[in-house]
């Protein structure tokens, strides 16, 4: 009688039991599948560059792998995921060095690495010191004062376009085959991550960057405009900056801001600060454009929603995602995106923007010209 019993019990473990190893087996069968088709797809790329190498021309610097990797991972993530080498690192800090500097914002050019390691001209900004003096988009400069770039190193060497205002520099340029050289006159200024000038009875505040930097000037700024009761915030070509930051300025002129890191592996962060509004019953106008990203939308969300804000210009970048990084076993980094952001009780406008209140189209480059309509407009509002 007590086997009778028990043979139940014995009948369903082994049942369960097949069940739960062929459960194991269909898994193991899965993950060993995907193993064996990664694998045969590296080996038909491993095929096609031992076909090149021996019937043409292929680049053994390093840089295809690495472009490899990162074709391969924005394949699987998104446009912000990046395999970072040291090498690649310098680089990147070498651009964005010289972008940053008064040099290129002051002569209206910007740079980046090109293929065969010299410097692109990735913009030249019309009507601009650079524009002027014969320097075209898309022009490569491979020698300054006759040194080679691509054999001392870009990141090495590129940043030597820059030095103080009114000196001069040789640069051999190559434009679609054709190589001459420009002698070329540096323009610079000191450039902050925020600047203002008094307009009329307008506080004019430009803000180009976010971080803990330029918490001290934009105090200086408000401080400044105490006797008055109009203030136009621009955050044209603002890419934004640093999050925590963001929360404690947006709150002090504001009152409140209330910013939701949302983590894609299920974690969520509150960041939430208050204060007294250093901005209530100020008259405001916020000037975008579609270069105003990521942190600088965060406060135009925060604004929007907590005063009585007029945005003019055109629809915001739409960058509601934030990345971190995760350093890999050969020393190099993955840059990845871990989640979106909200503000208050808005949607995420990823890929999305925020719309201006007043939408006024112009070229960014024509900011802080005679033709900045966009400026016009918000002082037209003001009146």
């Amino acid at each position: 009688m007590k086997i009778d019993k028990i043979t139940p019990y014995i009948a369903a473990g082994i049942v369960g039991a097949g069940v739960t190893f062929g459960l194991c087996w269909y898994f193991m069968d899965l993950s060993r599948k995907d193993i064996i088709e990664a694998g045969q797809e590296f080996s038909v790329i491993k095929e096609c560059e031992n076909f090149l190498d021996e019937n043409t021309e292929t680049k053994k610097d390093g840089n295809a792998r690495i472009a490899a990797i990162n074709a391969y991972l924005q394949s699987i993530g998104d446009k912000y995921t990046l395999y970072y080498k040291d090498e690649e690192n310098d680089v990147k800090f070498q651009t964005d060095y010289i972008n940053s500097s008064g040099t290129a914002e002051a002569s209206g050019f910007q740079v980046d690495i090109s293929e065969d390691g010299n410097i692109l001209l990735t913009e030249v900004k019309k009507g601009f010191s650079a524009d002027n003096q014969g320097l075209k988009k898309d022009d490569i400069i491979t020698h300054i004062d006759g040194v080679s770039i691509s054999e001392h190193g870009y990141e090495n060497y590129a940043n030597k376009i820059l030095g103080k205002d009114g000196t001069k520099v040789n640069l051999t340029i190559n434009r679609n085959g054709e190589i001459f050289d420009i002698e070329f006159t540096r323009s610079h200024h000191y450039i902050n991550d925020c600047e203002y000038e008094r307009i009329g009875n307008v506080q004019y505040i430009r803000i180009r960057y976010i971080d803990r930097f330029m918490q001290g000037q934009l105090d200086q700024a408000l401080r400044d405009a105490d006797d008055t009761n109009k203030i136009i915030f621009d955050m044209r070509n603002c890419p934004g900056g640093e999050t925590y930051t963001v929360v404690t300025i947006a709150a002090q002129l504001s009152g409140s801001a209330k910013v939701d890191k949302y983590f894609n592996n299920g974690y969520t962060e509150n960041c939430f600060e208050e204060y007294d509004a250093r901005c209530a019953g100020k008259e405001i106008v916020l000037l975008v454009n579609e270069n105003t990203a990521s942190a600088a939308e965060i406060f135009t969300a925060v604004m929007k929603q907590n005063l009585d804000v007029t945005i003019v210009g055109t629809n915001t970048f739409g960058k509601g995602i934030f990345q971190e990084f995760k350093e890999l076993s050969d020393g190099a980094q993955l840059r990845y995106t871990a989640g979106y952001f909200t503000v208050g009780d808005w949607e995420c406008w990823q890929g999305v923007g925020i719309a201006p209140d007043i939408e006024v189209e112009m070229d960014s480059a024509l900011i802080g010209t005679e033709d900045d309509v966009q400026l016009a407009k918000a002082l037209e509002i003001l009146e």
